[in-house]
């Protein structure tokens, strides 16, 4: 399952992704904007982990992996960045304001095909029930 939308949608996929509502919650209290970059779990259901992170896009950006069973929200914070599939037969800007949901399998972030730039995003994780 791939979702390429804007963050004023999300709510429009809580009856097809049924913990979206926690990613909902964390984002409208702006927990991901405020946080330092780590890790960080969800305190209403330990299963929904975040992650912020800041770092400099690059030709060959940052492979990631979504586990068999779970699903991966990327939020983009600031700047820009390319998420895209290890072979890029599939890819996607993600600015601000814009969100992207998948499935499991690999993929890479952080790319950029010009000059390298600043972004941080914020990556949800939690099972696919």
């Amino acid at each position: 399952m791939i979702i390429f939308d804007t963050l004023s949608q999300l709510e429009t996929y809580l009856s097809s992704v049924k913990l979206m509502n926690h990613v909902i919650s964390i984002m409208d209290r702006s927990l991901p904007y405020e946080a330092k970059d780590g890790f960080y779990p969800c305190k209403e259901d330990e299963s929904v982990t975040y992650t912020v992170s800041s770092a400099l896009t690059s030709r060959n950006g940052f492979p990631f992996t979504v586990e068999k069973g779970s699903l991966c929200v990327i939020i983009a914070l600031e700047g820009e960045e390319i998420v895209s599939s290890l072979d890029s037969s599939m890819a996607f800007v993600l600015s601000e304001g814009r969100f992207l949901l998948l499935s499991e399998g690999e993929y890479k972030r952080g790319v950029m095909t010009t000059l390298p730039g600043n972004f941080r995003d914020v990556r949800f994780s939690f099972p696919d029930k």
